[in-house]
């Protein structure tokens, strides 16, 4: 049975941008998770947890060698939460900034995302003009973005925290910079402040609490394999659930290696007969027992 516990509702708040506690070098992902596991599909798992506000994010699956970090954001409860894939994209050159121009104007279109339910709130027309690197900051010069009529306060900084955190968990650098047309401005659609290079706002403000990391959305798994998540949940603890059609076949719960507002990730061996399930994981909302922070995958065992 999937055990019902009472839960602390994450604060929410709003994000400044210029007041993140960014490690120098941007570690793997924030939830703790590795990245995919080693499976025909387009993902991958990975990384160990950190501490309160920590800005850093758990390491990549190892089959997502060769691929590249992007953020998208998914719907907590009516808010933008990021979350996080990896997508293999010709890179050019293969320069710090041939990559982080390939992930950015991959985030731009949330259409990319392999999991619909992940999406981006950057205006369709936006695209990347160029990336520079020099020293410990990225500069990414964007066109078609000085508009975005859809994006309130919250989620106007919400959007930019999705590229800042794409763009340092490709170039391994801390700081940001955006251009528009080629020149810097002071502020982006009337909430977010980018007179200054930007850093990672800490993951307990910007993160979807809950993450399933491996395997992702899409991917073929053998009939063992292992379920990588993370999170930063109330008592280091978060539910699972497998489904095949509307059948619950598994369900329980996962003990990660640390409990919110910290980053845990934790890893399960599962095995199922050859199939397409749904792999979900959540928490429970102390309120009313329904499930929150829901991320799920649809997957594939042969």
């Amino acid at each position: 049975m999937s055990a019902l516990r009472f839960r602390v509702l994450l604060p929410v708040a709003l994000v400044a941008l210029s007041a993140a506690c960014t490690p120098t070098t941007p570690a793997p992902d924030p939830t703790g998770s590795a990245a995919p596991s080693a499976s025909a599909a387009p993902g991958t798992t990975a990384p160990s947890p950190s501490a309160p506000g920590s800005t850093e994010e758990p390491a990549p699956p190892a089959n997502t060698a060769g691929s590249l970090a992007v953020y998208y954001l998914a719907n907590d409860r009516g808010e933008p939460k990021l979350v996080r894939e990896f997508h293999r994209l010709s890179t050019g050159d293969g320069s710090a900034a041939a990559k982080v121009k390939a992930a950015v104007a991959e985030m731009l279109d949330g259409r990319t995302a392999y999991d619909s339910d992940y999406s981006s709130m950057w205006p369709a027309s936006a695209r990347v003009r160029g990336v520079t690197v020099a020293g410990d900051t990225v500069t990414v010069d964007l066109a078609g973005s000085r508009i975005n009529g859809d994006a309130g306060s919250f989620a106007a900084h919400q959007a930019v925290q999705q590229l800042v955190w794409t763009a340092t968990a490709v170039s391994g650098k801390p700081k940001v910079r955006i251009h528009l047309d080629g020149k810097p401005v002071d502020e982006l659609w009337g909430h977010v402040g980018t007179k200054e290079a930007l850093r990672r706002a800490p993951a307990v403000d910007t993160l979807l609490p809950v993450w399933l990391i491996d395997p992702q959305e899409g991917t073929t798994v053998p009939k063992d394999f292992t379920l990588h998540v993370a999170g930063m949940v109330f008592e280091a603890t978060m539910n699972y659930e497998v489904r095949r059609g509307t059948t619950v076949v598994r369900e329980g719960f996962i003990t990660l290696d640390a409990g919110g507002p910290a980053q845990g990730e934790a890893k399960l061996r599962l095995s199922l007969p050859t199939g397409t399930y749904v792999i979900e994981v959540f928490d429970i909302s102390e309120n009313d027992g329904t499930r929150m922070f829901v991320d799920n995958h649809t997957v594939t065992v042969k």
